[in-house]
């Protein structure tokens, strides 16, 4: 197989997802020591203070950085808002009041709105079995974000639809992310992604600092590895191989390759934190991913496809 830019961009999904999937493990662990909006400050600070000398060394060796016209910037701004703040926000929130399973089966529908907005807006058009696949993947969520109800299981309604909200507002971010990639390098949308989610989680992280002062103080060396690897791995090295993907993939291919880190945080969650799945909630993630299935199989421009087309 030749070892082109577009098998890179699958490779480089592929990674991502890996990597995305140990996070969700370590998210919740370390959501017991750190409040959820100091986390995603502390994210963001540190991927900033890591990517701005990069960038600044880039320019240095001759690299001029794109002009940026008034209506980027109202696309980097939005995708940056929902990508980063709200995204990670409702994530880390979520993800404290719920199950890491719950949780990682619920982003797996990611794929589902990015194919709804894309066709909404960007009139990328599918053909029917996809859409079939995006319907029954959304019943299937709708089991599982509603087995709370019936006492079963420990995933908890506000929590999961929490995850729901950030599933979606990602979403609107790949679209956005997409339109910007023909133009600008992915290290740099992540530098301002994160710069626009640390200024707006800088007051919440402020208000939980006054509630309880004392708590960074009381972080151990575990829970500080942890952040470190949420910003060195899941913020840029994440982020840029995701974003590099997106220049040879359609949106909704690299959001369908989700259920990678899925598997992987599914099976962490179930060794490391003995989190158990209930009958509803093997038949609401079946049903998940029997709709998924559907929608990336035949979906023309997914990885997968475009491995077998070589």
């Amino acid at each position: 197989m030749n070892f082109d830019s577009r098998a890179k961009a699958i490779i480089a999904v592929f990674a991502a997802q890996i990597i995305w999937g140990v996070a969700g493990l370590l998210v919740k662990i370390v959501l017991a020591d750190v409040p959820p909006f100091s986390l995603l400050f502390f994210r963001s600070l540190l991927t900033c203070l890591i990517l701005y000398p990069i960038l600044e060394y880039r320019v240095i060796k001759g690299e001029r950085l794109q002009t940026i016209s008034s209506q980027d910037k109202w696309t980097i701004f939005w995708a940056g808002f929902t990508g980063v703040f709200l995204n990670i926000a409702l994530y880390f929130i979520g993800q404290k009041l719920t199950t890491v399973i719950d949780a990682w089966v619920i982003n797996s529908t990611g794929a589902l709105f990015v194919i709804l907005i894309s066709y909404i807006f960007i009139r990328e058009r599918l053909n029917r079995i996809v859409y079939f696949g995006v319907a029954l993947a959304f019943v299937g969520t709708l089991v599982i974000i509603g087995t709370p109800v019936l006492g079963i299981g420990s995933g908890s309604i506000p929590g999961n639809l929490l995850i729901l909200g950030s599933t979606l507002v990602l979403g609107i971010s790949y679209v956005l992310t997409k339109r910007l990639m023909d133009r600008f390098s992915p290290l740099l949308l992540a530098y301002y992604f994160f710069l626009i989610g640390l200024f707006f989680s800088l007051p919440f992280f402020l208000w939980e600092y006054l509630q309880n002062p004392g708590w960074i103080a009381a972080l151990s060396t575990g829970s500080w590895l942890i952040i470190a690897y949420l910003t060195i791995g899941s913020s840029i090295i994440a982020y840029a191989l995701d974003n590099f993907a997106l220049i040879r993939l359609s949106a909704s291919a690299v959001a369908t390759a989700g259920y990678i880190s899925v598997v992987i945080a599914l099976g962490l969650g179930i060794i490391f934190l003995h989190e158990q799945m209930t009958p509803f909630f093997i038949a609401g993630t079946i049903i998940t991913f029997c709709g998924l299935f559907l929608a990336e199989t035949r979906h023309p421009n997914h990885p997968l496809h475009k491995l077998r087309r070589k």
